[in-house]
């Protein structure tokens, strides 16, 4: 998988359109209450993260992939792992047999996990979040990977099962952190309550993506709401 591991700014500009300040009309952060540029006591390091952060999920992307980002993870999260078309290939060397999705599948799940992934992160950042009790998508994208090539049908299958379910957890975090960011600078009150917000508790996720993605896996096959997709 072609993964541009790059900061956030990076992958703004190469998808989306930077704010240009000089030429565009509405900052991104006018909506969370910035003005002129600028929210209040905050300094301009953190107010830029937030609005790569805000650009990167709520701007079209310049290769179509989505107009907004919610829409793309719907699609994602919309896939029957069950049913999903698998390519079985031949590893050249050890002439094993492995399977991977369909290159246009797999280039949609990729462009969602990584932009997603990269939002999170800003947004932990921005928010001073603790990186250890912070939601993770998936660690060093070992589930994606294993997307990629894995010698399990079954495995992969629920690797991307796993996947489906932490990207709408994941978006359902992204619109909380946003909805509490607006209400902070502007005191307006959210119109709608995101009250499903994934609960897991810290130790558990300081201990997730500490062991190799396969182990994981299994580690999630075990929970309720993971093992009865």
């Amino acid at each position: 998988i072609p993964l541009y591991k790059e900061p956030l700014y990076a992958s703004v500009a190469r998808y989306h359109s930077a704010y240009d300040p000089s030429s565009d009309e509405e900052d991104p952060l006018s909506y969370y209450g910035a003005s002129g540029g600028e929210l209040p006591s905050t300094s301009m390091e953190a107010t830029e993260i937030l609005r790569d952060a805000v650009i990167r999920y709520q701007q079209p992307h310049r290769q179509f992939l989505w107009d907004r980002l919610s829409d793309l993870i719907a699609k994602v999260a919309g896939y029957d792992a069950e049913l999903v078309v698998l390519v079985s290939r031949v590893d050249p060397l050890s002439q094993s047999e492995y399977f991977n999705l369909s290159l246009s599948v797999l280039a949609e799940v990729a462009n969602t996990v990584v932009a997603v992934q990269q939002i999170l992160d800003a947004l932990h950042t921005f928010l001073r979040r603790d990186k250890k009790s912070a939601f993770v998508l998936d660690p060093n994208y070992g589930f994606l990977y294993m997307l990629e090539k894995c010698a399990s049908e079954f495995e992969l299958r629920f690797a991307l099962s796993s996947l489906q379910l932490r990207l709408t957890r994941a978006d359902k975090h992204i619109r909380s952190y946003l909805q509490g960011i607006r209400t902070l600078y502007t005191g307006t009150e959210p119109s709608e309550t995101i009250s499903s917000v994934d609960s897991t508790i810290s130790e558990v996720r300081e201990a997730f993506g500490s062991e190799p993605p396969t182990k994981e896996l299994y580690r999630l096959l075990l929970r309720k709401d993971y093992g009865q997709r």
